[in-house]
C-alpha cells in the first residue's frame, strides 16, 4: 500500500522540525548526495532520506520509493521506537538481528552514530518527552511478559 502525498509531507515536515537544529550546523551533512532507506516491516512503510543541499537552509526530503538506497535500516516499530527514546542500544538490535542495516558500512556506522548523540528530553516538550517514556516503558514491559510464557 503506497502512501498517501499527506503522509509524506506530515513526515518531512516532522522530520525537518526533529532535526532542524542539527541541519543548520551541518550535523547532517553526511547524508549530503546519500540515500536512507527506512523500512518499517511491521507497518510496511519504507522510505527514503536524503538531504537537500539545494534550499536556502539544508532540508531533509522524503521520497516514498521501494527503489534502493545507499543504506538500508530495517526494523519494526517497536524496536525503532526503542532505539530512539534510547532504551535499547542499537548494537544490541543489530546483534539480536532485530536491527538492520545492509549497504554502505561507512555511511551505517554515521548514522548509528549521530543517532547515538541524539538527547531527546532536549528536543522534545516535556508532556511529549514523558509520554515517549511512558510508551517505552510499556514496550519494554510487555517484552518481558511475552518472553516469561
Amino acid at each position: 500500500m503506497a502512501p498517501s502525498k499527506l503522509t509524506t509531507q506530515s513526515l518531512q515536515f516532522t522530520l525537518n522540525q526533529f532535526f532542524k537544529t542539527d541541519l543548520q550546523q551541518g550535523r547532517l551533512d553526511f547524508l549530503r548526495n546519500r540515500t536512507v532507506k527506512v523500512v518499517v516491516s511491521d507497518i510496511q512503510l519504507e522510505f527514503i532520506v536524503t538531504l537537500n543541499p539545494q534550499q536556502m537552509a539544508p532540508r531533509l526530503k522524503v521520497i516514498m520509493t521501494t527503489h534502493d538506497a545507499d543504506i538500508l535500516f530495517r526494523g519494526n516499530m517497536d524496536d525503532l521506537f526503542l532505539l530512539i527514546t534510547q532504551k535499547v542500544d542499537p548494537d544490541t538490535l543489530f546483534f539480536r538481528r532485530k536491527l538492520m542495516l545492509i549497504g554502505d558500512t561507512e555511511l551505517g556506522l554515521e548514522l548509528k552514530n549521530y543517532l547515538d548523540t541524539i538527547e531527546l528530553q532536549a528536543r522534545l516538550p516535556k508532556a511529549l518527552y514523558d509520554l515517549s517514556e511512558a510508551l517505552a516503558e510499556e514496550v519494554l514491559l510487555s517484552r518481558e511478559a511475552r518472553a516469561q510464557h
